[in-house]
């Protein structure tokens, strides 16, 4: 038997799930599709590696999207500074001079992915289908028809791919996507300092690459290290007193040298731009549509940009009218934002990556930062997703 739903979104990850919820609370029908339904957060687990900074946008669009709440608060790490070095620079950022209170929270993917699900399983529009996945889909008049595996078939209006990077619906489309391999990787981790971290996101652009230290809800200190491949991996494998002693020779930040460490992992960078974020009745979201370097932290809030965005430009779509205007209007908004964004991080970190020349000219960009007050507003309005080309969702306090 074939059910009927005006969106069906492929991907039950932090983007799509949360995609799910704006549309669900605009009264539509949804069906989530997703491989595994994630498991509920452990209150006593240890903190998870994989982390993101959430800006003040990403969260009102959080909040909007009634997944927010549902995060437990000890396993949020809320930050009002923020700290650059690079080759004797420094820029620095507080909350308090822009008219915010936090600058961002850090926080565990796995915490607000449970969340968002948690969220959904009391929403009657929303269908959770997992595990399952959508294996191939065509056009049927003003339909979609989905083949679900396993499952029934179903019909939608519109389709969203919100499936990760390597998104089998954007293939299934035809959508080309441009790929830059960096031949680094990210080594993320855990540290424990001298002194708590107190709410400082700091950063630094090494000899290898840039090392970021994110303030943890308890007090540590995620780790998030770019460089070469073969030096990260290095480091993954050195028993942890040499790993930490290389960390302290690159670090001088405030709260003191790192004493200790959990578990290191390494993931390999590599940005991507889809060419399009529509075909017909398909849309793309979140990595589906673009991968960034994670030197600014902009991952997953350019995928809860793209999920808040979607929802606005549908508010005033008609199911049974073509939208075809207004996922144009998705796209060039969506592309515009997310390219200017990833490229800003990619020509930031080409120029500094094993480069001391690059260095030097982003410190003497960090000097003229610090000192004209317009430039610095502006950068955090972009950084926060509150200007005024984030959606309205994201700008509004909920």
């Amino acid at each position: 038997m074939t059910k009927d739903f005006d969106f069906v979104i492929a991907g039950g990850g932090v983007a799509g799930a949360v995609t799910a919820a704006l549309l669900a609370r605009q009264g539509r029908r949804v069906a989530l599709v997703d491989h595994k339904r994630p498991n509920p957060l452990d209150p006593k687990s240890e903190f998870d590696p994989r982390v993101v900074a959430i800006s003040p946008g990403a969260r009102n669009v959080l909040m909007a999207a009634g997944v927010w709440p549902n995060v437990p608060a000890d396993r949020i790490g809320p930050y009002a500074r923020m700290v650059v070095h690079a080759d004797g620079g420094r820029v620095e950022f507080s909350a308090s001079q822009h008219g915010l209170e936090h600058l961002g929270w850090i926080v565990e993917i796995p915490a607000l992915q449970a969340a968002a699900w948690a969220f959904l399983d009391n929403e009657t529009d929303v269908a959770l289908l997992a595990p399952a996945g959508v294996t191939a889909f065509e056009t049927r008049r003003n339909r979609l028809q989905l083949d679900i595996d396993p499952g029934d078939p179903l019909r939608t209006k519109l389709l969203i791919a919100a499936d990760g990077a390597r998104s089998r619906l954007r293939e299934q489309a035809d959508i080309e996507a441009d790929l830059w391999h960096y031949n680094q990787h990210a080594l993320v981790s855990h540290i424990t300092t001298q002194q708590a971290n107190p709410g400082i996101a700091w950063q630094r652009f090494t000899e290898p690459g840039p090392l970021a230290l994110l303030p943890l809800a308890d007090g540590r200190s995620s780790i998030v290290w770019s460089q070469p491949a073969e030096c990260a991996q290095a480091l993954r494998d050195m028993d942890e007193a040499d790993f930490l002693e290389e960390l302290n020779d690159h670090q001088d930040a405030p709260f003191g040298p790192a004493t200790a460490c959990t578990r290191r992992y390494t993931l390999p960078l590599v940005r991507r731009q889809s060419r399009q974020l529509v075909s017909g009745r398909l849309a793309l979201l979140g990595d589906a549509a673009r991968t960034v370097h994670p030197l600014a932290g902009q991952g997953l809030n350019l995928g809860l940009m793209d999920a808040a965005a979607l929802a606005e430009v549908l508010t005033d779509w008609q199911g049974e009218e073509d939208p075809a205007s207004a996922l144009a209007r998705y796209e060039r908004w969506r592309l515009s934002a997310g390219t200017l964004i990833a490229g800003g991080i990619h020509a930031i970190n080409e120029i500094t990556a094993g480069n001391p020349l690059g260095r030097r000219a982003a410190a003497i960009g960090f000097g003229a930062a610090s000192a004209l007050w317009p430039l610095r507003q502006l950068f955090v309005e972009r950084a926060c997703a509150l200007d005024s080309d984030s959606p309205r969702l994201a700008r509004s306090v909920p």
